[in-house]
């Protein structure tokens, strides 16, 4: 027995099937330079191989915003993208190379890391190690967002102190050029098939013909990658380059986020100078365009065209899907006009005018209607569309069976508390108790709002239950239009062709309304 041989028997390790991290990375570069875009393929490239070789992760996405600016999301397309797939339960965990590569913005970075984290996704700041699954505090991440963001704003104060001593001194060069130059060594050169163009435009306007002709006459004659349009032509014919002269500064851009060019109104001093590059048209025939274009303002003035109406782009025409535009009348009567009346298209809308008074009256109208009626247009529709899911999931409603659950659980979590109240049972027992029910609540709503971000039909049933839920909180008759009701309730308002206003609720309801033909005839 002791010189029998040793049998050796090899358990090789069972591979678990465990659940993979869903890994999206996101990267960012705010300059288009070289150096910037190699830097930019750099991170795609070393986030795409460190989650593929990671046994653990699978990969979802590399998010990817090129020559775009830290400071603001909403010019952030991929940044965008990436919150709407971790919305729709799509990632688990998102990594970032630093702080400054997800948000300059020291708000929006904190509102977005709270809001993947209650999408059930987490974030990992690779440089400066942050892990907001492990995190206690937010504070950490608001002083490194801080810092990022201060850096924003003195980089940009810097880049406009610099601007200002080189117009001051003339040797500024501006970073774009008008239509008919191109930059040549930091120089402006007139490009001269566009120049020909632009003393076409300042000719047939000296002969009487108003911008929209010009527009039509240009479209009709002229080729090119050029799109002509009302406001493209007055620019032109007041823009000083045009004679060879500058002035700077007629943007700026204020020193808080997010950090967007205004028009220069009197904020900063702008700096004029002279000759600075080669003409394309003659002072006299500057000169003659600016004088024809100030008497026929004078004649037809516009004086109301800088006050903002809240109705602007909630208004949209059904023919041609363009949106309304204001327009005010000799008597001051303000209308809306669709924005395609006076364009070489215009015979093709066959949209009315309505006055503003209208407009809000036919909004009372409709609310009034769906507030007195909310049983037939709201209830019925839930139910139908309730049967309707039903029928297709042949009985199988997950929404109804979560929403029973959550309520047995607040039922008994209500029990404890009188308990509690009333002395029959300890705090400590409460309290484990009070936690567990209100940790399972908590679990089933994220699972009833993950099922209805996946389910368009039963995201339109929450919006409905959402809309009947805020009408009747809401006052039971309007006699004039309320603008912060309309805001809440309203997605857009369509303007038919047969002088009805339809208004798409954000539920996607649609309500049509007559208005009495319109203020004017389709072609008017």
């Amino acid at each position: 027995m002791e010189n029998a041989a040793k049998k050796v028997i090899i358990i090789n390790p069972e591979k678990r099937d465990e659940k993979k991290i869903r890994v999206a990375a996101y990267c960012r570069v705010s300059t288009d330079s070289q150096d910037q875009a190699n830097s930019f393929f750099a991170q795609v490239r070393y986030y795409s191989n460190y989650i593929r070789h990671n046994d653990e992760m699978t990969l979802v996405d590399i998010y990817a915003d090129e020559g775009i600016t830290g400071t603001e999301i909403a010019k952030r397309d991929e940044f965008k993208r990436m919150m709407k797939d971790a919305r729709n339960k799509k990632i688990d965990r998102v990594l970032v190379k630093s702080i400054t590569r997800f948000a300059r913005n020291s708000l929006e970075c904190l509102e977005s890391i709270r809001a993947l984290k209650s999408y059930g996704a987490s974030v990992y700041f690779e440089n400066d190690h942050i892990d907001t699954a492990i995190m206690n505090s937010e504070m950490i991440v608001y002083i490194k967002s801080a810092f990022a963001q201060n850096e924003a704003l003195s980089a940009s104060r810097r880049m406009a102190v610099s601007n200002r001593m080189r117009m001051e001194d003339g040797t500024f060069i501006p970073p774009n050029v008008p239509y008919g130059y191109r930059l040549e060594n930091g120089q402006m050169v007139i490009v001269e098939e566009e120049a020909e163009r632009i003393r076409k435009v300042f000719e047939l306007y000296l002969s009487g013909m108003g911008a929209n002709n010009i527009v039509k006459e240009m479209r009709r004659t002229e080729q090119g990658n050029m799109r002509w349009t009302m406001s493209g032509i007055k620019y032109m014919l007041v823009n000083e380059r045009y004679v060879g002269d500058m002035l700077m500064q007629k943007f700026y851009t204020p020193q808080m986020l997010p950090l967007r060019s205004r028009p220069n109104k009197g904020e900063l001093p702008m700096y004029f100078a002279e000759n600075t590059h080669e003409p394309i048209i003659s002072r006299e025939i500057f000169e003659a365009a600016k004088r024809v274009k100030a008497e026929r303002d004078k004649k037809y003035p516009n004086t109301h065209s800088d006050k903002k109406e809240f109705l602007q782009g909630k208004l949209k025409c059904r023919c041609c899907n363009r949106n309304y535009r204001k327009r005010f009348l000799q008597t001051q009567e303000m209308v809306w006009i669709c924005s395609n009346k006076g364009t070489v298209d215009a015979h093709k809308c066959t949209s009315l005018i309505y006055t503003d008074f209208e407009i809000r009256s036919a909004f009372v109208r409709m609310y009034n209607t769906l507030k007195q009626n909310v049983k037939i247009i709201i209830d019925e529709t839930l139910a139908q569309l309730n049967a309707l899911k039903v029928k297709v999931n042949a009985g199988n409603n997950e929404i109804a069976e979560i929403d029973g659950e959550i309520a047995s659980f607040a039922e008994q979590n209500k029990v404890y508390s009188e308990l509690y109240a009333s002395g029959v049972i300890d705090e400590v027992t409460y309290l484990g108790r009070s936690d567990k029910y209100k940790n399972q609540i908590t679990e089933l709503r994220s699972r009833r709002l993950k099922i209805i971000n996946e389910d368009e039909e039963e995201m339109c049933i929450e919006k409905l239950r959402e809309l009947k839920r805020f009408l009747a909180d809401s006052v039971e008759y309007m006699a004039e239009l309320d603008e912060n009701i309309f805001m809440r309730i309203i997605k857009i308002v369509y303007a038919e062709d047969d002088g009805a206003l339809t208004f798409k609720l954000k539920c996607d309801l649609e309500l049509k309304i007559y208005v009495r033909g319109g203020y004017g005839k389709p072609n008017d």
